[in-house]
């Protein structure tokens, strides 16, 4: 069989087990995005983080195997966890529901990006007020870029340091010294 073949047999078969598992897809999406507007809502952490193990490894393990968005919903969940574990301000808080919690982590992640790539002035000006409007924790910056594929260097992450100072503290500053350093 030849890899045209084969990619279309995989294709096929792909398909046929969404359409079979449609069902409990949108059932676990449904709860998924069901409990974080209803937690978002409350503010209530600990129903948000009782979402990371129904997603990796219960009921809500094929939402996150066949829907996007809820790799991200995932990323948040985890960011959050490292903040109040370290007692930081959570990246949900002013979130009312899943669409203002991603736009959130949307926006960061193009914040980000424009900082990285730097494509004009203003583009740069944008992300960095954007920033420092938004003061991001340490952990919401790092497992954003390490995720979503910037490729940071050195320079990016001067820049963010220099930025974030106006809100992080000595041991904010340490942590992202230490994260970046390897890379």
């Amino acid at each position: 069989m030849d890899i045209f073949s084969q990619l279309n047999l995989s294709t096929d078969k792909f398909f046929q087990e969404l359409n079979e598992s449609k069902e409990i897809i949108r059932t676990s999406w449904s709860y998924i995005t069901g409990t974080l507007d209803a937690a978002l809502k409350g503010q209530d952490s600990k129903s948000l983080l009782a979402l990371i193990p129904y997603i990796e490894q219960g009921e809500g393990t094929p939402a996150y195997e066949h829907i996007g968005e809820s790799r991200q919903i995932l990323r948040i969940l985890h960011i959050v966890r490292l903040e109040l574990t370290y007692q930081k301000t959570p990246f949900f808080l002013h979130c009312a529901d899943k669409d203002s919690l991603m736009e959130k982590y949307m926006l960061s992640l193009f914040a980000l990006r424009r900082l990285f790539f730097r494509l004009s002035e203003d583009s740069v000006k944008e992300a960095e007020d954007w920033l420092l409007r938004n003061k991001l924790s340490v952990f919401a910056i790092y497992v954003i870029i390490q995720e979503d594929f910037i490729f940071a260097d050195n320079a990016l992450y001067g820049k963010i340091a220099e930025l974030c100072s106006a809100y992080w503290d000595d041991g904010d500053k340490q942590l992202f010294l230490s994260l970046t350093a390897g890379n």
